[in-house]
């Protein structure tokens, strides 16, 4: 290591650590998206050269999976209660929070299986309000892959439109052609994602909790 990255390790801004190089690499990718992550970007972003960084992050993939530790710290774990559907419900509306709070995250939670701390402290966490709820092991695992497959796919749907997508033209449906979609499209007040999001989640949770009473 330089004498120049030693000073700016030790006096320019702080001494390195793993929390501190995960908290800027969200930063960069909350403002500029994952594409910028790289480990030399993000060590001009801590003022010291990207090889320092390996001290503390092992490559860029466990940049990757530690970003998934960030968010999820912050959000408490479920517990096993006797209404365990609202517990369930509780803990998609936090995650979703936090999926909407870091847009361009949302990949990671898409594309990577639940393997650091974090993410593995969740899944024992959510598997353990299922099985409480009554839940065979097999129900617990579809009922959890249910639940997550609907928060991360609502947020990936809910994070922007496509730059190059046409706008939608609903005043141009044909009332002969499309009969149901110009009912159900004129009986519109507006789109809210949030609404969106409420609808679907009590329908599983309706669905989950008919199936936990089915599995006793």
């Amino acid at each position: 290591m330089s004498s120049r990255t030693g000073s700016a390790e030790k006096h320019g801004r702080g001494a390195l650590s793993r929390a501190r190089i995960l908290e800027a690499a969200l930063g960069l990718v909350d403002r500029e998206g994952l594409s910028a992550l790289s480990m030399r970007r993000l060590g001009a972003e801590l003022g010291v050269e990207a090889m320092s960084l390996y001290n503390h992050v092992p490559s860029k993939a466990a940049v990757l999976d530690g970003l998934q530790d960030v968010i999820l710290d912050a959000l408490p774990l479920p517990c096993p209660a006797p209404d365990w559907v609202e517990v369930l419900r509780g803990a998609a509306r936090a995650f979703h929070g936090a999926l909407a709070a870091h847009p361009n995250a949302l990949p990671l939670f898409a594309s990577r299986p639940p393997v650091t701390p974090a993410a593995l402290r969740h899944v024992d966490a959510a598997l353990g309000v299922l099985r409480g709820a009554g839940f065979g092991p097999e129900a617990c695992v579809g009922a959890y892959q249910a639940l997550i497959a609907f928060v991360v796919g609502h947020a990936l749907a809910s994070s922007g439109s496509a730059a190059d997508a046409s706008p939608p033209r609903n005043d141009a449906l044909s009332r002969e052609e499309l009969p149901h979609l110009t009912a159900v499209v004129s009986g519109l007040k507006g789109h809210d994602a949030r609404r969106d999001f409420e609808f679907g989640l009590d329908a599983l949770l309706i669905g989950l909790r008919a199936r936990a009473m089915a599995e006793r």
